[in-house]
């Protein structure tokens, strides 16, 4: 199974507990788990990343498009779904009577 990280991910591990030169282990353990196809992010969380111009868009220009990956034509309907289910009124369990 192979996991699809937002940019939350990586600016709160910067910003916290897993700052690049603190804890290099983390972003090593992101670039090798990306090399085994388990972990990835999509273009605009790239893009998101880019925007800050410090040291993690440093590190995730030198990760490219084989870690944040372009939408192709499978892509697109999926997100469309989750983009729906996210604008979704949130059900409960016991819905008012």
């Amino acid at each position: 199974m192979a996991y699809l990280l937002d940019a939350d991910v990586f600016i709160q591990a910067k910003n916290l507990h897993y700052g690049l030169d603190f804890c290099p282990a983390f972003w090593d353990w992101l670039i090798a788990s990306n090399a085994a196809n388990r972990v990835f992010s999509i273009e605009k969380v790239g893009d998101e990343i880019a925007a800050g111009a410090d040291e993690l868009s440093d590190w995730a220009a030198d990760r490219g498009a084989t870690f944040f990956l372009k939408p192709d034509t499978a892509m697109l309907p999926v997100m469309r779904s989750a983009q729906s289910a996210v604008g979704s009124p949130r059900r409960t369990m016991n819905p008012p009577p």
